[in-house]
Formats: C-alpha cells, sequence, structure tokens
C-alpha cells in the first residue's frame, strides 16, 4: 500500500546480446511506471528485479549511519613481538579516548583509530588488513533475513515474461549520430545507453571504438594519473594487457606505466583508508597521503589527464564520512585546475558488486552505492569534471554483477574514458 521499494528494470535481447536500463518511477502508493528507451530493435524482454523492499531500503539508511560496522587488524611492531590490534575509520565508543591511538588529521576526513596496547607504541604500526565484521551486533535475527532471499533481488516477472518485437526506427539511428562530443559539464543524459553485440553505445556522447593503436595515437605526450580504487586500477592494467604501455613497477596499491616511444607515463594509487581488503596494506601516516594530498602535489597542463574512482570502499561508512571526502577532493581539483586551467578531471561512477551475504549486502548494497553516486554528482557536478557513468552499463551487463567487471565491460568502459580524453577522434562515428 506504499512505495519506497528499491526496483531494477532491465530490457534484454538474448539473441543481440543486447540490453539497455529502465527507470522506475515510484509513485508512493505501491504502483511503478517502468519505462524503457528502445534503442535497438529486436525480441526484447522486459525484467524487473526487487532488490530492497522498502523495510530493507529504510533499515540500511539507518545502518548506515551506524559507525564502526567493520573492523581492521593492524600491526604494530614491538621491541620483543608484534601486537595486533582492532583498528577502526571512527573512533571506537567502547574504548575511552585515551585507550586508543589516534593517527587523524585534524580538520579533515583522514581518521583512523586503534586499541592501544602497552607492549608497543602508536608510531610502530606498519601494516592492516581486514578484520571482524560486527554487522551481527548492529542486527537481529529477523533484521537479517530481509538481507537474503526472497527479500533479496527477487525476479518480479519470472512467470510472466512476455517478448516484445521492436521495429527499427530511423528517428533513434538519427539522434545518435546528433549527439556531442563527450566533454567536461556534459549534461546527464536519462538514459547512458545500450549494450548491443558486446558494444556498449553511448546515449550521452559520441564514444567509438579504440584499438591498441587507436590508445596509444590517444594517448601519446600524455601523463594519466589514476587515483582511487581497484576499478579504475582495472583500466590501467587492461592498457597494459593491450600493449599500448609496459609495467615498470608495481603492487596492489600502487603502479607505475610507461611507454618511452610514445611519451605515455600513466600512474595509479589506491586511496587512503578505509581500504577494504583481505591483503595487508602498508599504512603510511595519513598527514601525507590521501587523494586530496596527492592532487595538490601534482603538475598538471594540456596533456595530464586525472581519472578519479572513490566509491566501493565507502559504502559502508556514515554519509558524512563519504562527503567529507569528497569535499576535499573537490578543493584540490578546484586549486589544481586554477593554477593548470586545462588540466582534465574524469570521475567515474560507482558500479553493480556481488553480494555473497547478507554481511556484504549491509556494507556494500547496491542501493548504498547507488546513493554514492548522487552525492558524488551533487558535490562535484558543477565543477569543470567530466563525470563517466557507469552504472547503467553495469547494471545491464550480461555477466554475473561483480566488484570488479568481465573484460569486456572494462573495455567498453575504457572507449567511454579514450572519448572524453580524445573526442576528435570520433570524427568518424
Amino acid at each position: 500500500m506504499y512505495g519506497g521499494d528499491y526496483l531494477v528494470a532491465v530490457l534484454r535481447d538474448k539473441a543481440q546480446s543486447a540490453s539497455t536500463m529502465g527507470r522506475v518511477q515510484d509513485h508512493g502508493n505501491g504502483l511503478y511506471t517502468v519505462s524503457f528507451l528502445l534503442s535497438f530493435p529486436g525480441k526484447v524482454t522486459p525484467e524487473v528485479q526487487l532488490i530492497h523492499p522498502s523495510e530493507a531500503v529504510q533499515l540500511l539508511r539507518e545502518l548506515r549511519e551506524v559507525p564502526s560496522k567493520r573492523s581492521w587488524s593492524c600491526v604494530f611492531t614491538g621491541e620483543t613481538e608484534n601486537v595486533k590490534a582492532k583498528c577502526t575509520l571512527l573512533a571506537s565508543r567502547s574504548l575511552e579516548l585515551s585507550s586508543q591511538c589516534d593517527f587523524s588529521v585534524l580538520n579533515t576526513s583522514r581518521t583512523w583509530f586503534c586499541a592501544k596496547s602497552n607492549a608497543t607504541s602508536c608510531d610502530s604500526i606498519t601494516k592492516c588488513k581486514s578484520s571482524l565484521d560486527t554487522v551481527d551486533e548492529v542486527t537481529t535475527t529477523a533484521e537479517r533475513q530481509l538481507f537474503q532471499r526472497p527479500f533479496f533481488r527477487m525476479d518480479l516477472l519470472a512467470d510472466t515474461k512476455i517478448p516484445i518485437n521492436v521495429l527499427y526506427s530511423q528517428e533513434n539511428a538519427t539522434a545518435k549520430r546528433s549527439l556531442p562530443f563527450c566533454h567536461p559539464r556534459l549534461q546527464n543524459s536519462e538514459y547512458q545507453g545500450f549494450r548491443l553485440r558486446g558494444t556498449w553505445h553511448s546515449l550521452s556522447c559520441k564514444v567509438r571504438q579504440f584499438s591498441p593503436l587507436d590508445i596509444t595515437k590517444c594517448l601519446a605526450n600524455r601523463t594519466v594519473h589514476f587515483r582511487g580504487d581497484s576499478t579504475c586500477r582495472q583500466w590501467i592494467e587492461r592498457i597494459g594487457q593491450l600493449k599500448t604501455m609496459h609495467l615498470e613497477y608495481g603492487d596492489l596499491y600502487f603502479k607505475n606505466y610507461t611507454n618511452y616511444r610514445s611519451k605515455i607515463m600513466a600512474t595509479f594509487k589506491f586511496h587512503t583508508v578505509p581500504i577494504q581488503s583481505s591483503f595487508w596494506w602498508t599504512f603510511e601516516n595519513l598527514s601525507d597521503t590521501g587523494v586530496s594530498n596527492d592532487i595538490m602535489k601534482m603538475i598538471g597542463g594540456e596533456n595530464v589527464v586525472l581519472v578519479l574512482s572513490l566509491c566501493s570502499h565507502f559504502t559502508a561508512e556514515p554519509t558524512h564520512v563519504y562527503a567529507s571526502r569528497m569535499f576535499e577532493v573537490r578543493s584540490a581539483i578546484e586549486k589544481l585546475q586554477k593554477k593548470y586551467p586545462k588540466t582534465m578531471v574524469i570521475v567515474k561512477s560507482c558500479n553493480t558488486r556481488n553480494q555473497r551475504h547478507y554481511r556484504e549486502v549491509v556494507q556494500m548494497s547496491d542501493w548504498l552505492a547507488d546513493q554514492l553516486n548522487q552525492e558524488m554528482r551533487s558535490i562535484l557536478g558543477s565543477l569543470n569534471v567530466a563525470i563517466l557513468d557507469v552504472w547503467d552499463m553495469t547494471v545491464s551487463q550480461w555477466y554475473p554483477y561483480n566488484i570488479h567487471p568481465h573484460r569486456h565491460v572494462v573495455e567498453n568502459e575504457l572507449n567511454i574514458l579514450l572519448s572524453y580524453i580524445c573526442p576528435l577522434m570520433t570524427e568518424n562515428v
């Protein structure tokens, strides 16, 4: 009798490996209208999934604001032994502040707290990795059921899928040819695009398919800095796999690629805490690390591109944590572009991911990621930046949801990225 459910709709044509995401209108009374843009001809079938009922959405909204739903195990080096301590992004409410090592930077979103040990000093911290989930402490058995089947990812049209014949439209073909070149401050399109025979066709701007040779030509004499999470690390790694650049050195958290012949340099560096990882990562002084610090130190210019991706590691945190981090990034971008006005900045949106357990749903639901997309646009959207939206593409993909999408999805994302960097190469589309 009321709305608030989180629904996702996709239109598919299996024969052509074609798909596009629909738009859901909530009328607030239990009724919903789903709209699709018919971008390709064929025999299409609509799919509608109930990702979360409204009761789960409300619970997610409340749980998001609960601090320290996850913790990390960090190693402190002692004279005789190493000590592991529990750490959290925000101060633990179960310990006095005097019993916690505070690594936070005043007046920033870069915070970190660890339980003190009598055997080691606070400055002996070396490395951390994700540890215990505390979701069970903030949810009841009944509440956890809301994040499991049949209340999670329920196919609402499983028994009533009726194919619809869509005929060719000259109007749609003409509209695609009249798209603008990809550029910063591009107006957000209601429908981002569609997939057809493995290729993503943007409905926001002109996107072409870049061969390895095209990529080399596009990036020649450029420096591209990738900063953020592993979803943009996938981009730089894929460019390297296509033999356009060579890895000089790197690990999961820092990489440097070069192509001396074409004068290409590309770097990747992971953002600072929070870092959700089962692998050990080196804890660095928060005063000297972080995306905003990196941006402030950069030398920009017309041949410099900054690519940002800040999403998946923030979904479990309260709203103010992500907002504060993005405002820091906004300030750094403004200062960079004031000093180097021709520096291009491209910001990647969140993408969908798989959730194997209710603990993961509570901390990493696609609803939470969707909220971060909206927050990111509200904070950065007025800047001279390009927002590269991959949400529709990953929602409507033909592969299982994964925080690290299939290679073919990554290649389509790269085509959009390169179309922003080298828009004039799209003239023949």
